[in-house]
């Protein structure tokens, strides 16, 4: 079997081309270094350099082995990582990824909930598309995904143990020209400029159909409420979403809530890699954001 440490070297070498520069690098002494990659030559029954006027050249044996080896040491970074938050939770970083509405409804609730207890481990948060909060949770940068995934959307080797669902609303001002109604069809709506997040996937076909294949794309595409709130407050753009994020705005009047003719609702899941989830830091953060969504 090949030995990591080994591949480490050869990865060296190929890098700055000299045995000695290698090996100062490495702080061991030149012999030993041409010793143990002679060793793995001969073990692999294959040359992994060869000799020029340029130094140390990387046989093509050589260049495989040094390519393969930064997946390696990324799983190999994974393992100890997970063995890590598997053992206890002392000094743990939980890494959780949240989507664009998430981070607007759910999230300051759980971190307000996070600083009133003595948790023995800390925590950072990231905001990011759906595709991305995925990609990350893949290759290990999160340890928990939480954003705007249909069932379908999970991936075979994770387990969603949370989801959340909260039906869409279309949103204009007081004395707009659909403020007197209490029901609209979309159709109606996206006939004026509005402002309002990318659609998520779970959602887009659905309103494609709804909408009869005209044009679904907002005239300001933004990923913010807050700031979409202030647009549709001070012009005639309206904007629609999870009704839960204008609840304030509905109570004192501010804003008018539109009901859809269409039943579109917005999903979430919380997204974790079932070695993971055994952690018990994992498990708080769960129990965390339980008290907002329900089991799936």
């Amino acid at each position: 079997m090949i030995d990591i440490s080994d591949i480490h070297l050869v990865q060296v070498v190929s890098e700055v081309g000299s045995m000695t520069k290698a090996a100062e690098q490495l702080h061991i002494s030149q012999p030993t270094l041409s010793k143990r990659i002679s060793r793995l030559e001969q073990k692999l029954k294959m040359a992994l350099f060869y000799r020029d006027t340029g130094g140390m050249v990387p046989t093509e044996a050589a260049k495989l082995l040094t390519q393969k080896s930064h997946k390696l040491t990324s799983q190999l970074a994974q393992l100890e990582r997970e063995l890590a938050l598997m053992a206890n939770l002392k000094g743990d970083m939980i890494s959780i990824g949240v989507g664009p509405i998430v981070e607007q409804d759910i999230l300051p609730k759980v971190l307000l909930d996070f600083v009133e207890q003595e948790y023995k481990f800390k925590i950072s948060t990231v905001t990011l598309s759906s595709e991305a909060l995925l990609e990350n949770l893949m290759n290990g940068r999160l340890d928990v995904a939480i954003g705007t995934f249909g069932e379908e959307d999970v991936p075979h080797n994770c387990v969603a143990p949370l989801k959340y669902s909260n039906r869409f609303v279309g949103v204009v001002r007081s004395g707009h020209a659909l403020s007197h109604r209490t029901k609209v069809h979309l159709s109606e709506l996206m006939e004026y400029k509005n402002i309002s997040p990318s659609i998520p996937k779970n959602l887009s076909f659905k309103a494609s159909l709804l909408m009869k294949d005209r044009d679904f794309t907002p005239s300001i595409a933004c990923e913010s409420y807050d700031i979409a709130k202030r647009v549709v407050l001070n012009s005639d753009y309206v904007t629609s979403g999870p009704e839960v994020l204008f609840r304030n705005e509905f109570l004192s009047n501010q804003l008018v809530k539109l009901e859809l003719e269409s039943d579109l609702v917005w999903e979430c899941r919380c997204l974790v890699k079932p070695e993971r989830s055994l952690a018990p830091a994992i498990q708080e953060i769960i129990a965390l954001f339980a008290q907002y969504m329900t089991p799936a």
